[in-house]
């Protein structure tokens, strides 16, 4: 007597080309829709902490060592001045070595002009 088997039909083999297509297309799309932040004015060393949550925004406010401040591609009194139009939170990047009566001035400066709220960057 013959049994019968019955043999399960082979699953064809899957093209994994068009996969990589898309995963390629998605990479492209992402890569070119990201918004690229521009380079910070001066570069600064961040304090250190410690716990905190880490949050920032686009908005950034930075001050150098020699207290300087740069937000939206200029500096000074010019750089206070447009802080005044701006409503959105704000990131704060401060020099390590910046005094701490200079650092003082520059948030009663910063906090004249605009009650938008601050988020201080350090180094965890």
């Amino acid at each position: 007597m013959r049994i019968a088997t019955h043999r399960q039909p082979r699953r064809p083999a899957e093209n994994v080309i068009a996969m990589i297509n898309v995963v390629f297309l998605l990479l492209v799309f992402f890569l070119i829709s990201a918004r690229i932040a521009p380079p910070l004015p001066v570069e600064v060393e961040l304090p250190t902490a410690e716990g905190g949550e880490v949050s920032g925004s686009p908005d950034t406010i930075v001050i150098g060592p020699d207290g300087t401040l740069h937000f939206a591609g200029v500096t000074g009194a010019e750089a206070t001045a447009r802080l005044a139009d701006t409503d959105v939170p704000l990131t704060l990047r401060v020099d390590r070595g910046l005094d701490g009566a200079a650092f003082a001035r520059a948030l009663r400066d910063i906090s004249a002009v605009s009650d938008a709220p601050l988020d201080l960057i350090v180094e965890p």
